[in-house]
């Protein structure tokens, strides 16, 4: 967050037992980490002061993950590789 303050977090479901946390800038790049539990991920964006939401509630943030082509562009990122 000290090198994208603009950032915000989705928290989602993705398994019995697992939560993600997607961090994502203004510019589209993207981030994510593996929590046990919905709270604890929530914690984690209090802890570090970050815009939270439950779910993608908000369709700016899947316009700005959407909007970034990360395979055309020469700093995207090629998570598959």
């Amino acid at each position: 967050m000290k090198l994208r303050p603009e950032g915000e977090v989705v928290v989602q479901h993705v398994g019995l037992d697992t939560w993600d946390l997607v961090l994502i800038d203004v510019t589209g790049l993207w981030t994510r980490e593996e929590f046990t539990s919905k709270e604890e991920a929530i914690v984690v964006c209090g802890r570090l002061g970050i815009r939270c939401h439950d779910g993608w509630d908000d369709p700016r943030l899947t316009r700005r993950m959407r909007e970034r082509d990360h395979w055309t562009s020469p700093s995207g990122q090629r998570r598959a590789l």
